[in-house]
């Protein structure tokens, strides 16, 4: 996936609009990069996002799991909820979680930062309109060896 860094702007992070492919569309998002001291972005973390974005379906799918169990914990921690409520209804079908959460941006974050090169994806859903969701994932050489690191309130994963 092509991205404009020259379009990114400058911030505590530098910034910018990309573009995810979902099934039948596709999707703009915001990304956060981390300077390097000479405020330019590292090769590694423009490595790091291009291969995200060009490997987005399997990531969406190898964190379709976690997002789901971390609804089901959410929604125990909500207490005695009825199957049908509206905030937090049951579902059987994790699949649903596609309609549920929905990717808004992301941050890539150099190996100073945790140890190792990490991307947190911070997403809207349905459970909880005002803090969203957010997944911190440690990457390796491919999709397969991706691991999640945190998933919590958008807040939590910082």
């Amino acid at each position: 996936m092509k991205v404009d860094y020259s379009k990114f702007e400058s911030g505590v992070y530098l910034h910018g609009k990309v573009v995810i492919e979902e099934e039948d569309s596709n999707k703009e998002i915001t990304a956060q990069l981390e300077p390097d001291d000479n405020g330019e972005i590292p090769d590694v973390e423009k490595k790091t996002l291009e291969f995200f974005l060009d490997n987005y379906s399997k990531y969406k799918q190898f964190l379709l799991e976690p997002i789901f169990e971390y609804y089901k914990e959410c929604r125990d921690e909500w207490g005695d909820v009825e199957p049908d409520d509206e905030l937090f209804p049951e579902v059987k079908d994790k699949n649903k979680m596609y309609e549920m959460a929905s990717l808004r941006g992301l941050m890539v974050l150099d190996e100073a930062y945790s140890g190792k090169q990490t991307i947190t994806l911070f997403y809207d859903c349905t459970w909880d309109e005002e803090e969203g969701m957010g997944i911190r994932i440690a990457l390796g050489n491919n999709v397969s060896e991706v691991k999640v690191v945190k998933i919590a309130t958008i807040g939590g994963v910082y």
